[in-house]
């Protein structure tokens, strides 16, 4: 009888465990970081002299990009986020674009693009239109 309440107490301990990494882990994404991404985004890349636009659209675990400008050209597939991180692809008629972006306020997503015609690989940032 002892033998059987240890091992109860032990699986407890361990899904008890278990949950609190789950819930707490540097990797968990936080519904107030999820929410804050939904917006209207201006993209700032080196050297441009145009921004382009993005809405982010937040619902339930699905998270959408859609390109405001140059829609025709370009389509986003593969969104991920991640903790902070938010992982997609943008097609262009010359190529696939990865990003790599974190969250780093809730105005200001900061990473890395690469890939294209150019196989370029360039800081990017985000910032969320007011």
């Amino acid at each position: 009888m002892q033998r059987i309440l240890l091992l109860l107490a032990l699986v407890a301990l361990v899904a008890l465990a278990a949950f609190a990494c789950a819930t707490t882990s540097p990797m968990a994404t936080r519904a107030d970081d999820r929410q804050s991404l939904a917006g209207v985004w201006e993209e700032e890349w080196p050297g441009q002299q145009t921004n382009d636009r993005y809405r982010i659209e937040v619902g339930g675990d699905k998270i959408t990009i859609t390109p405001l400008t140059n829609a025709d050209t370009q389509k986003v597939r593969d969104v991920v986020f991640r903790g902070k991180t938010l992982d997609f692809i943008v097609e262009l008629e010359g190529g696939a674009v990865y990003y790599n972006l974190v969250l780093v306020s809730s105005t200001l997503l900061s990473g890395r693009a690469h890939g294209g015609p150019r196989n370029f690989d360039e800081p990017v940032r985000w910032y969320k239109a007011r």
